[in-house]
């Protein structure tokens, strides 16, 4: 045997060893995730199940040692409701109006510190120049030129 079959062999080897391994840990990464999901559920989460119905939770309760979910899904018109067991609901959705709010009032508190800073540059401008970082250099000049008038 050559030092090119022995390496393979070896490394047929580590994958045969390393393969499972891997495969464990993420397999118990996901149940972890899943189990602190089905833990975190509560009435009113919007929610989507494993076999794509989307709905909104109406009640939790326990049948044996199995966690049901029942979920209210459909419009104000035709609405449904649907029992399954909580390992059957795939995704959380946050609410999209707290989102919606966060994301809007970051804009506006950047929209407000934008209008700031122009509100003090025109007031810096009628009294002295700008101090902002771009116009350091600018001011100092416009500063020299002041002190060789005087």
């Amino acid at each position: 045997m050559d030092a090119t079959q022995i390496i393979l062999i070896v490394f047929i080897v580590l994958l045969i060893i390393i393969y499972p391994i891997i495969i464990a840990t993420r397999n118990k990464k996901e149940n972890q995730r899943m189990q602190e999901q089905t833990n975190s559920l509560k009435r009113g989460d919007k929610v989507l199940t494993t076999s794509g119905v989307y709905g909104t939770i109406v009640d939790l309760h326990l049948e044996g040692d199995k966690k049901i979910v029942t979920i209210e899904t459909g419009t104000d018109k035709k609405l449904g409701y649907i029992s399954v067991d909580a390992y059957a609901i795939y995704t959380i959705f946050k609410d999209e109006p707290e989102e919606n709010n966060k994301t809007n009032s970051g804009e506006n508190e950047e929209d407000k510190k934008v209008e700031d800073k122009k509100e003090n540059v025109a007031v810096n401008e009628s009294t002295e120049p700008a101090k902002t970082d771009d116009n350091v250099a600018d001011a100092a000049k416009v500063n020299e030129g002041k002190k060789e008038k005087k």
